[in-house]
């Protein structure tokens, strides 16, 4: 499955990519793991964000 996109692809979600087309998953299946896997990826970083608070915040709490 070639993706192409604007932004690289994460090195993780390019290999299960990898791994799909040695198992010889459909198309579907692969756009659905492609989109779970950056959806976590979002999560993530949204999480690792929130944990990340200004200083100025900081200092005011």
């Amino acid at each position: 499955m070639e993706l192409q996109s604007q932004k690289p692809i994460h090195p993780t979600i390019r290999k299960c990519m990898q791994h799909l087309d040695v198992i010889k998953a459909d198309d579907k299946t692969k756009q659905i793991v492609y989109m779970y896997m950056e959806s976590l990826l979002r999560e993530r970083d949204m999480l690792v964000a929130s944990k990340q608070e200004p200083i100025e915040s900081q200092i005011h709490n």
